[in-house]
């Protein structure tokens, strides 16, 4: 009560500083647990009051200092207004570090090394541009690729395996009489080839999405599921490979990715191959995170408001002691009803009570609500930022009305926040957010979006999903796909390739994120096994800045003998999206696009995700539900799940009666205190709902269910 009359009264609150975050609920932090060592942020937490008529006099804490003057803005980006000037460069603060796991399905061996660049083009061929079928230098030694594709996986250490075990100068020899070689045997086959155009033997560089958005597919799901209309825009095939998961391979220790692969010869001359990549989860950095949240008037439609406010408080559990947070409000003003906050020095109650306030107001002006964030982010510059991760993560319905509304200029703040190490996250809120301005907002600054549509994304977004929200593993990634001679680059399922190294934008990874890259390649004749195929993953690292390239090295054949599952799962969310952009454009998805739907399905084996999806498509083309049975009398029922992905809810429906349980990091266990025996169906929800059918034994009991890459088995 004391807290609220102070910010009611614009006054300092003076009461004693109390650990935690929300009094209500457990404290990620608690006093008989070992306090890790945290360097905890300096200066006094400031309170403003930002739910009344002055929107700018404020309270601050203890010393009563005054704040630090602005910083001039960056050249890249507009001036903003005086109320909101813009800062300089800070420094970055991720970092990454792997856990054990060999290498499994595709025989994929993996070089690591810091410091050296991957595979570009050659100079003639980047003068020629990239259409220009001239040959590519190796991300491997031929020797290396020739050898046991595992070869590497018994090594003691990395240096073991790193490529600077030769000298420089042998390394330029053998890359030059490597690419003589291949020079030739490229010529040799685009001399018979009817696609002598294809670039034989290429080095191609990809990105499966520049954004690492999951919005797309989440609002195509959820008009899917709803029956609301799709247009043809909202279709993105290469976002929906990233939504759904994937079987991977772990993470070796010291090493920040893993690459699992498979390959299947789908035409009489197209070999299909399939990569999934999947980042480190690194150990917890102290947050640096600013939250600039929209509480203009289109917030009160469709529950967004208290969508905003149910992740906002979901968020705060996963706060631990040294995390620090900034809440910018932004309507057609700004202002800051809280800064500095640090969780374990301050009373949680003032981060509870800004959360609760908050009400839907005025127009909408996200340019101002973004570079006052930047300059409240950007102000925390120099000794005070090291060793910690910084994060500005927009919560908006992105609706522009006033002020700038221009997107091409509002979202020129992200080049900012990238340039000043300021990692950038944005979440759409509601049915009819404006996705072209966070899909821009979150390209231009490298960063990520979601799209929060109903409570259980809410709760899995901000619950058991938060770290890989506002975790970055590696910065400025570039994937490079390095083929043989015999094989060309078709068709690619992501979102850009090129030759050309500068023409793929690269991203920022995020932890424990998987990203399945798909793509048909042009052969000639039978698939040559022995051909080596190396995928190499260049970036920065996230606390030195210093290059860093990983290469997974494996033959033709060793992927042609790996599991298929993978490429096939694949290749039916192609199919899917077929269908659906069959129904965008006026035409019917029940013929030959339903018929290739379910063909590429049938092919696939039990997978809970792709049950889902045909549960949702199937109706479109005149399926009909199976009728309810009558309620029996319940019984106690435990569900433990091991998953390779976070799964936020677990769902029993026994009779036509559906109970559910969420789930957290450390409690995998969901208990239904009266469950209906006989048969029911079990959903977990994980990045869509996963269901299978169990029987619950009249006595009761318990059931374990493991789900790995979307296959999901319960016994």
């Amino acid at each position: 009560m004391l807290t609220l009359l102070a910010l009611l009264s614009c006054q300092p609150v003076t009461e004693a500083k109390t650990p935690g975050i929300a009094e209500a609920k457990p404290a990620p932090v608690v006093e008989d647990e070992p306090v890790r060592p945290v360097r905890m942020p300096t200066g006094d937490v400031i309170v403003r009051e930002c739910y009344g008529g002055n929107e700018r006099e404020m309270a601050r804490r203890s010393s009563g200092r005054p704040p630090p003057p602005p910083p001039a803005p960056p050249t890249s980006v507009a001036s903003a207004p005086a109320s909101a000037p813009m800062g300089t460069l800070g420094t970055t603060s991720d970092y990454a570090s792997g856990d054990g796991g060999a290498a499994g399905y595709g025989g994929l061996g993996t070089q690591s090394s810091a410091g050296i660049g991957g595979a570009g083009p050659s100079p003639a061929k980047a003068a020629a541009g990239a259409k220009s079928p001239v040959p590519r230098t190796r991300a491997a030694p031929a020797e290396e690729a020739e050898a046991s594709p595992l070869a590497d996986a018994t090594a003691n250490d990395a240096p073991a395996r790193s490529m600077t075990d030769a000298s420089e100068s042998k390394k330029k020899e053998d890359k030059s009489s490597r690419a003589d070689e291949k020079a030739s045997d490229r010529d040799e086959y685009a001399a018979y080839n009817k696609d002598a155009n294809l670039d034989w033997g290429a080095t191609v560089y990809l990105s499966n999405d520049d954004s690492m958005s999951l919005a797309s597919a989440q609002r195509l799901l959820w008009a899917i599921q709803n029956k609301a209309p799709v247009t043809t825009s909202q279709v993105r095939p290469h976002e929906l490979l990233n939504y759904f998961s994937f079987e991977t391979d772990p993470v070796r220790k010291g090493e920040t990715f893993s690459v699992k692969g498979s390959a299947e010869q789908t035409a009489p001359d197209v070999l299909t191959f399939a990569f999934a990549v999947k980042g480190v989860t690194p150990a917890r950095e102290p947050l640096d995170l600013t939250m600039v949240l929209d509480r203009s008037g289109s917030m009160s439609a469709e529950g967004r408001m208290e969508y905003l406010q149910r992740g906002l408080t979901k968020m705060a559990d996963q706060l631990v002691r040294g995390d620090r947070v900034d809440l910018v409000l932004f309507d057609d003003q700004v202002c800051t009803p809280l800064e500095n906050f640090v969780v374990g020095r301050d009373d949680p109650s003032l981060l509870n009570d800004a959360i609760a306030r908050l009400a839907p107001r005025g127009s909408t002006d996200v340019d101002l609500g973004l570079k006052e964030g930047y300059r409240i982010a950007n102000a925390r510059n120099g000794g005070e930022s090291d060793g910690r991760n910084r994060r500005m993560m927009l919560i908006s319905d992105a609706l522009l009305n006033t002020g700038d509304i221009n997107p091409n200029t509002v979202t020129e703040v992200a080049k900012a926040y990238e340039e000043s190490d300021i990692r950038l996250t944005a979440v759409g809120v509601g049915r009819d957010f404006n996705d072209k301005v966070l899909d821009m907002l979150t390209e231009k600054g490298k960063g990520a979006y979601v799209y929060l549509g109903s409570e259980a994304v809410v709760d899995r977004v901000f619950g058991v999903g938060f770290p890989s929200l506002v975790q970055t593993i590696a910065h400025d990634v570039r994937f490079a796909l390095d083929l043989p001679p015999s094989l060309a680059m078709k068709k690619f399922y992501g979102e850009e390739s090129s030759t050309n190294k500068e023409d793929v934008q690269p991203i920022h990874y995020y932890a424990g994120t998987t990203q399945l890259f798909l793509q048909d390649l042009q052969m000639n004749g039978r698939p040559v096994g022995s051909d080596p195929v190396t995928l190499t993953v260049e970036w920065k690292d996230v606390k030195s800045g210093a290059a860093r390239t990983q290469a997974f090295t494996t033959t033709v054949g060793a992927l042609l003998e790996s599991d298929p599952r993978n490429m096939r799962k694949a290749r039916a969310l192609m199919s899917w999206t077929d269908l659906i952009l069959a129904r965008t454009l006026g035409g019917s998805p029940c013929g030959a696009p339903f018929g290739a739907w379910q063909d590429r399905v049938n092919t696939l084996g039990e997978d809970a995700e792709i049950q889902w999806l045909d549960g949702l498509t199937s109706p479109l083309c005149g399926a009909t539900p199976v009728p309810p049975k009558p309620a029996a009398r319940g019984v106690a029922f435990k569900v433990k799940v091991d998953s390779d992905l976070p799964i936020a809810e677990v769902g029993l429906t026994c009779s036509g009666r559906t109970q559910t349980e969420a789930l957290s990091g450390s409690d995998t266990i969901a208990r239904f205190a009266s469950a209906t025996p006989g048969g029911c169906t079990l959903t977990l929800q994980g990045n869509v709902p996963m269901a299978t059918k169990i029987e619950v034994p009249a006595t009761g009991g318990e059931v374990r269910c493991t789900v790995r890459g979307g296959r999901m088995s319960c016994g």
